[in-house]
């Protein structure tokens, strides 16, 4: 999937303008590869376009957030309240469903605790 047909998803997912999508997808997808070990993020990113993977940082551990958490951070992050921080993060999520082969998929699903799954399906 191409940068601009990515974006153009989130922002229809989420209702918002284009630099706004750029933001929350930037946002979320930082999070999430915080969350992942260092190996999986790179596999991850490098089925994203650019710019998107070169902006994102990766370190080697993965950072332990519960998904209510993940959420949180994502809502002071974009300075929203909780439930529309959980609708952008799943807006994201489905998003990258569509982007990733479904094996990446699974590689990083299997990395998250059960409470993510509420946030992608």
């Amino acid at each position: 999937m191409k940068y601009d047909e990515l974006i153009k998803h989130v922002r229809e997912r989420t209702g918002t303008e284009r630099a706004e999508a750029e933001r929350i997808t930037h946002a979320v997808v930082q999070a999430l590869a915080d969350r992942l070990t260092g190996d999986e993020a790179r596999h991850m990113l490098s089925q994203l376009p650019e710019p998107l993977k070169s902006s994102i940082t990766v370190t080697e551990h993965a950072e332990a957030l519960t998904a209510t958490k993940f959420v949180e951070r994502i809502a002071t992050e974009l300075g929203c309240p909780p439930e529309e921080a959980r609708a952008r993060v799943h807006a994201v999520l489905a998003t990258l469903e569509e982007a990733l082969t479904p094996g990446e998929l699974h590689d990083v699903l299997v990395q998250l605790p059960s409470g993510y799954m509420r946030l992608v399906a």
